[in-house]
């Protein structure tokens, strides 16, 4: 069963704070590193001054966190799993500091940091606040879709996609939107994680076809084959077990899902007609990109015992790299598991395991089924990318995702307690 939101004294610090936070969604959601790159923020290219290599919503957050905490004061304790994250994570940020340099603390710093201080943050919110936020989040990924799908319509980004320095043009075969995120697999991650926020009542299936739509135009091979699995699966499950318990509404849901199912195998061939996901059918198999995730692993082979233990500084590990390219074409570490490995060695990383284990805990905490289906694939499709490995925004959407989804200990009736405070005696 799915923990409450406890009742406690509302202060107007913890208000602008849950605000902050919601700004903070938005600025994730809104802008992305081609984005800064453009306006010439050196916030993933060399030089530039400290406070530019971090995102926009991460200092947003920060301030957030800094005002949740100082209004709730003594009234809620940090949550148990939250203060080991914050603990571990801290562990992590100066172990590899220590160690390895802090070329590889960023990482920790504007990708892992900010998911638990938003978590923090949403911890405090009230249930309306995060309705609110559910709101703001299919407001903003509805409107990134929209962008994929005009971009792939006219086959130029909106926000040109630059690799280090330089803009970068894909050949037409290979062209995949960006919208206004940083990569067309952050966008894929992005429409999952959008999934589970359909809106109800007459909005929800032009909501849902629309991200599908976008899903697959971001050409996302594992994030799309992920979504069609929890789909599948939550239906059969919520359909077996009321076959189980002989509910007359049983063959209505099972009539609904082969409804469903056909119309969505309509979209999907209407899409492919329309050459929509050609870049997606073109790799529906084994290919070289396939090939080279499995070959990364070759990195270990190369580690000195000292590099196992305590991790490989960057300059270490972009010379290891250069090696494995010429040998079987690996140019970047894409699992984020092996690359923040080699970061912090064997002694560091299981703190790195505690931190995300713990966030992930609080996480699943926060939700029922669908969150929990959410949380789960959403790890799975960013261990087969390079989605966690580097600056981004997707582990701090999905906090906010999994917070504001509407939880099964929520639907329940209001204690008569609490529907009386305030009425005159």
């Amino acid at each position: 069963m799915a923990e409450t939101i406890p009742l406690m004294p509302r202060t107007a610090r913890i208000r602008h704070g849950v605000r902050l936070g919601h700004l903070a969604i938005c600025l994730e959601l809104l802008v992305s590193s081609n984005l800064l790159t453009l306006a010439g923020i050196p916030y993933v290219t060399d030089g530039g001054a400290i406070f530019f290599k971090f995102h926009p919503g991460t200092l947003c957050v920060a301030l957030a966190a800094c005002g949740t905490v100082a209004g709730a004061g003594r009234s809620r304790p940090i949550d148990a799993r939250l203060a080991a994250f914050f603990a571990s994570c801290g562990f992590c940020i100066l172990f590899v500091l220590l160690l390895t340099g802090p070329s590889n603390m960023i990482v920790l710093l504007d990708t892992f940091l900010p998911a638990g201080l938003l978590a923090l943050v949403l911890d405090r919110a009230s249930l309306w606040e995060r309705t609110r936020l559910r709101h703001i989040m299919q407001a903003v990924l509805a409107l990134n879709a929209l962008l994929a799908l005009s971009e792939t319509a006219s086959q130029s980004t909106l926000v040109p996609l630059y690799l280090n320095d330089a803009a970068y043009t894909p050949h037409a075969e290979d062209f995949r939107p960006t919208a206004l995120f940083d990569h067309p697999l952050t966008g894929a991650l992005m429409m999952m994680i959008a999934l589970p926020l359909a809106p109800s009542g007459r909005w929800r299936l032009p909501y849902q076809a629309l991200i599908w739509l976008a899903l697959i135009a971001f050409g996302g091979r594992m994030a799309m084959a992920m979504c069609v699995a929890a789909a599948l699966a939550q239906t059969s499950l919520s359909n077996a077990r009321l076959l189980l318990l002989r509910d007359a509404q049983a063959l209505r849901g099972l009539c609904l899902a082969v409804i469903a199912a056909a119309g969505g195998a309509i979209l999907l061939a209407a899409a492919a007609s329309a050459g929509l996901g050609e870049r997606l059918a073109g790799h529906l198999y084994w290919d070289n990109s396939a090939q080279v995730r499995l070959a990364q692993w070759q990195i270990l082979e190369q580690l000195e015992p000292s590099q196992l233990l305590f991790g490989i500084p960057r300059p270490q590990l972009l010379a290891s790299l250069n090696v494995l390219r010429l040998q079987s074409g690996v140019e970047v570490i894409e699992n984020f598991w092996l690359l923040m490995f080699t970061t912090t060695g064997l002694l560091g990383f299981p703190a790195f395991l505690t931190m995300l284990g713990t966030l992930c805990a609080w996480c699943w905490r926060q939700s029922g089924g669908q969150g929990r289906w959410l949380l789960c694939s959403v790890l799975v499709v960013a261990s087969s990318s390079n989605s966690l490995g580097r600056k981004s925004t997707v582990l701090v959407c999905l906090v906010g995702a999994i917070a504001c989804i509407r939880r099964d200990a929520e639907r329940r009736p209001i204690p008569l307690v609490h529907l009386t405070q305030g009425l005159p005696a």
